[in-house]
């Protein structure tokens, strides 16, 4: 993974920040490491994988 170098602020549900948590846990990630790995995977997934 790329160094993170730039910051992204979202606001989100009570329960998805509570299922966010839980996965990074159990995946023993951060929950932003999390985020940015699912951002990632979705993007690639459409093609829109590379920034330009």
């Amino acid at each position: 993974m790329p160094k993170i170098d730039a910051q992204l602020g979202i606001r989100v549900t009570k329960d998805l920040k509570a299922r966010l948590t839980a996965q990074a846990k159990s995946e023993m990630k951060s929950v932003s490491t999390l985020v940015v790995q699912l951002i990632e995977e979705y993007l690639d997934s459409k093609g829109k994988g590379n920034a330009g």
